[in-house]
C-alpha cells in the first residue's frame, strides 16, 4: 500500500479538534467529530489492506491481528499503567470503582459498552473519567473483530456481493443512527451498530480507489476543498446539543471521504495536509489521543469543583502532544520491529498484559475502590457510586409514578424533578406522611413547573434543544385534576428564577388556594464535590456550617413572595433555623409542623 502523507495530515485534522474541544476551547464546539474522521480513515486503511490481500490470495487473519496488536497495544498499555498509578493516588473510592470498570472494559475492548452504562459523553461527571476516550477504541476493535471475518465469508461465497453488502449494511446503520439519535441518544453515541456506517464509508471508498476510479485534477480540487469545508463547518458549528451521530454526521464523514478520495499531491488540500507539521502530528495522533484525556481528567480531579483555567488546559493539550511524540518514538516504533519482536512475542505479551490489567481492575472493584483505607464515617461520603446514589434516589419514587389517586384514602402526591425524588425519600424515611397513599409525578428540571401560561411565553427560558421535549412534558389539565384528588400536594424542584416568579400565577391557574394543603419546597443547595466534603469533614467534623450561594437564597425569596399564604418550605433557612444546625430530615419535619 502506497504511503499517502495527506492521510497523516487528515489525522492531524482529526486529533487536534478533539484535544482542544476536551480542553474547553469554546469555538471548537464540534471538535468531537474528529473521532468520526478517524473512523473513516480506519475503515479506508483496513479495507484497503484486507481487500488487496484477499485479491492477491495472501490474506492472513493472524497477520491482521498481529498488525493491530503492534499498532494499538504498546502505547495503550503505557498510558494505562501511568493512568492507573495516578488514579489510585488521586481518586476517591466511588470514582476509582468507575475507573476500575473502565480499565477492564478498555483492555477487553468493550469500554464503549461500559461507558454507555456509566454516563453520557457530554456529562460533567464524564469529563473526570481518565478513560472516557477509549470508547472509540472499543468501537474500532469490535469492528476489526467482525469485519475481516465477514468480508472473508462474503468473498468466499461470492466476491461480487462485497460492495452490495457494504452499502446495505452502511445504509441500515445510518438509518438506525438517525432513529437512535432521538430515541436512544447514549446508546447511539457509544455503540458499534450506529457507528459502523462511518467505517464502512471508508471501506467502500477504498474499493472504489482500488478499482482505479479516480477523479481528474479539476474535479479533485473541487471535491477535496468541499471535503475540507464540510469538516470545518462541523467542527465550528456543531455542539453538544447537535443530535450525534445522525444525518448530521454525514458532513464530517463524507468530508473526510472526499479528502481521502480527491486530495492528491497536486491539489491545494493535498499540499496543505502534506505539510511537515501536520504530517508529524498525524504520525503521533494515536498517542496524542491516548494521552490527552487522562491529563485533562486528572487536572479536574486534583482541583475538585473548580474547572482548571483554559490556559492550564491548553498547556496540558500541548503536553499531550509532547508525550505523544516520545511515545511514538520510543514505544510505538520499536514494537513494530518484527525482527526484534516476532509474532509469538507480540501475542504473548498482549495476552499477559491484558490479563494483568483485568486482574488489577478486578482488584479495584473487589476492594470497592480501596474503600478500606477510609474511616467508617468517611465511607459514607466516598463509598457510593453515582449509579448507586441514582438508584437510591429514583428506585422507590419511580414505583409510584403515575399511581392512581383514590379519593377514598388520604393521599399525597409529590410533583417535581430529582429534588422531588429526594423529598420523597426524606418523607419515606422520616414517616412524616405515614398513613397516606403516595403518588409521584416527574417533571424534568430542564422544563420547570408552570401552568396556565402559554408555552410560547416561557420557551425562551428553556434550552433550545429541550423545547420540543418540554412542550410535550408540560403539565396538562388532566394532570392538575389528578393532583387535586390528593389531600396534600407537594411541589419540589430545582427552581429557576423565572419559574419561581410564575408560581403565584401557576397556583391560581390550577385553582389551588391558600386554604388547600399545598406544600412548595424551596430550592436547596448541596456540595457536589465529594473531595471537598471529605476535606471539610476531616478539618471541621460533621457539624460545621457551609455558606449558601446568594442565587439560591434569592430564588427562595421570590418563592416566598409569590406564595404568600401557601405552605412554603425553605429548607435552607430551616437547615440552620434559629442558628441551630438541623439535619435535612429534621429540617423538613420542623417545617411540616407549621405547614400541615
Amino acid at each position: 500500500m502506497q504511503y499517502r502523507p495527506e492521510i497523516d495530515g487528515l489525522r492531524a485534522l482529526a486529533v487536534l479538534p478533539v484535544i482542544f474541544f476536551h480542553a474547553g476551547v469554546d469555538w471548537l464546539s464540534g471538535g468531537y467529530v474528529g473521532v468520526d474522521i478517524f473512523f473513516v480513515i480506519s475503515g479506508f486503511l483496513i479495507t484497503t489492506i484486507i481487500y488487496s490481500e484477499l485479491s492477491e490470495k495472501r490474506f492472513s487473519i493472524l497477520k491482521f491481528y498481529e498488525r493491530r496488536a503492534r499498532r494499538i497495544l504498546p502505547a495503550l498499555f503505557l498510558v494505562l499503567i501511568v493512568s492507573t498509578v495516578v488514579a489510585i493516588f488521586t481518586m476517591l473510592p466511588y470514582k476509582l470503582v468507575t475507573y476500575g470498570q473502565a480499565l477492564v472494559g478498555t483492555v477487553l475492548f468493550i469500554s464503549n459498552i461500559v461507558l454507555w452504562k456509566q454516563s453520557g459523553y457530554f456529562a460533567t461527571e464524564a469529563e473526570m473519567n481518565p478513560l472516557l476516550h477509549t470508547w472509540s477504541l472499543g468501537v474500532e476493535e469490535q469492528y476489526y473483530l467482525f469485519f475481516p471475518l465477514g468480508l472473508m465469508l462474503i468473498w468466499w461465497m461470492k466476491r461480487q456481493w462485497v460492495i452490495t453488502f457494504l452499502v446495505i449494511a452502511g445504509v441500515a446503520s445510518l438509518l438506525l443512527s438517525e432513529w437512535a439519535s432521538s430515541n436512544m441518544p447514549n446508546a447511539n453515541f457509544y455503540l458499534l451498530p450506529t457507528r459502523v456506517w462511518e467505517l464502512l464509508v471508508g471501506g467502500l471508498l477504498s474499493i472504489v480507489l482500488i478499482k482505479g476510479n479516480q477523479p481528474g485534477k479539476k474535479t479533485a480540487e473541487t471535491i477535496s476543498l468541499a471535503g475540507l469545508f464540510s469538516i470545518a463547518i462541523s467542527i465550528f458549528l456543531y455542539d453538544s446539543q447537535t443530535p450525534f451521530p445522525s444525518f448530521y454526521a454525514l458532513l464530517p464523514v463524507l468530508g473526510s471521504a472526499a479528502i481521502i478520495y480527491a486530495a492528491t499531491p497536486d491539489t491545494l488540500t493535498g499540499k496543505l495536509l502534506s505539510t511537515r507539521p501536520l504530517v508529524l502530528i498525524g504520525l503521533i495522533s494515536y498517542s496524542a489521543y491516548l494521552w490527552h484525556q487522562p491529563l485533562f481528567a486528572f487536572a479536574r480531579i486534583i482541583e475538585p469543583g473548580d474547572e482548571p483555567g483554559l490556559s492550564t488546559m491548553i498547556a496540558l493539550a500541548f503536553l499531550s502532544l509532547m508525550l505523544a511524540f516520545l511515545t511514538w518514538k520510543y514505544v510505538e516504533q520499536p514494537f513494530r520491529n518484527k525482527k526484534k519482536y516476532n509474532r509469538n512475542w507480540v501475542f504473548g505479551a498482549s495476552f499477559i498484559g491484558s490479563v494483568l490489567f483485568v486482574l488489577l481492575g478486578a482488584g479495584i472493584l473487589g476492594s470497592k475502590g480501596l474503600l478500606g483505607l477510609y474511616s467508617e464515617p468517611e465511607r459514607k461520603i466516598v463509598g457510593k457510586t453515582i449509579v448507586e446514589y441514582g438508584n437510591y434516589v429514583e428506585a422507590e419514587y419511580n414505583k409510584l409514578t403515575g399511581k392512581e389517586i383514590s379519593e377514598d384514602d388520604r393521599a399525597l402526591i409529590i410533583v417535581g424533578d430529582s429534588f422531588s425524588q429526594d423529598f420523597y425519600n426524606i418523607v419515606r424515611e422520616s414517616k412524616v406522611f405515614s398513613g397516606y397513599e403516595i403518588s409521584t409525578h416527574y417533571v424534568p428540571a430542564r422544563c420547570q413547573i408552570f401552568y396556565g401560561i402559554p408555552f410560547s411565553e416561557v420557551a425562551s427560558n428553556i434550552n433550545e434543544s429541550d423545547r420540543e421535549m418540554c412542550k410535550k412534558r408540560i403539565l396538562s389539565k388532566e394532570d392538575v385534576e389528578n393532583f387535586k384528588k390528593a389531600d396534600v400536594i407537594v411541589f419540589a424542584l430545582r427552581w429557576e428564577a423565572w419559574s419561581a416568579s410564575l408560581m403565584g400565577q401557576t397556583m391560581e391557574s390550577m385553582g389551588l388556594t391558600t386554604s388547600d394543603n399545598v406544600i412548595i419546597v424551596g430550592s436547596k443547595q448541596f456540595e457536589k464535590s465529594r473531595a471537598k466534603l471529605l476535606a471539610h469533614f476531616r478539618e471541621y467534623g460533621p457539624d460545621k456550617k457551609r455558606l449558601v450561594d446568594e442565587k439560591e437564597i434569592e430564588i427562595n425569596n421570590i418563592l416566598k413572595e409569590e406564595l404568600d399564604g401557601y405552605g412554603f418550605v425553605d429548607i435552607i433557612s430551616g437547615y440552620c433555623a434559629g442558628g441551630v444546625r438541623y439535619s435535612r430530615k429534621t429540617a423538613v419535619q420542623y417545617h411540616m409542623m407549621g405547614v400541615i
